[in-house]
């Protein structure tokens, strides 16, 4: 469904605005939420190269918790390189983030997921929800938010 049209000019201290119409609003919310999808269909397909394609150069993803994959991943390279290739060497390649739901705000959008792995005999099972900011179109922060942070913490450390 197209919202319907509707814009206008508005004042504010610094002078005339011109609100955006409800169709650009949508466009660049369906635009956002494009994005996360693919995010989530490249992570899933090990190609980087989209994945990247996903994200600011400079997007940080927040990692809750005190575990070796807990902290603030700034930049493209950390967030592969301290984030994505760890999970994936501490869970033996087992770790899997099925995309479950895409919630678009018009400040932010929330990516609820479903993550499994599996560790020296233990499972990870836990429900997420990313909330992730965009700039240009594309991804610039990420904070995860988990249903279970003990478990998380337990399962990576």
């Amino acid at each position: 469904m197209t919202p319907p049209e509707s814009s206008g000019t508005f004042e504010t201290a610094l002078g005339s605005c011109q609100k955006p119409s409800d169709r650009e609003v949508y466009a660049v919310l369906k635009a956002e939420e494009t994005t996360v999808r693919r995010f989530y269909e490249a992570f899933a397909a090990k190609d980087w190269d989209t994945a990247r394609g996903c994200f600011t150069e400079d997007a940080v993803w927040h990692m809750p918790g005190r575990s070796p994959i807990a902290g603030d991943h700034r930049g493209w390279d950390a967030i592969m390189r301290d984030f994505f290739a760890k999970v994936a060497a501490l869970s033996g390649g087992t770790f899997r983030a099925e995309l479950v739901d895409v919630l678009v705000g018009s400040h932010r959008v929330a990516a609820f997921q479903h993550a499994t792995a599996e560790r020296a005999g233990r499972k990870l099972d836990v429900t997420a929800c990313q909330v992730m900011s965009f700039r240009d179109g594309l991804i610039a922060d990420v904070r995860g938010h988990y249903s279970d942070q003990y478990q998380l913490d337990e399962f990576w450390s």
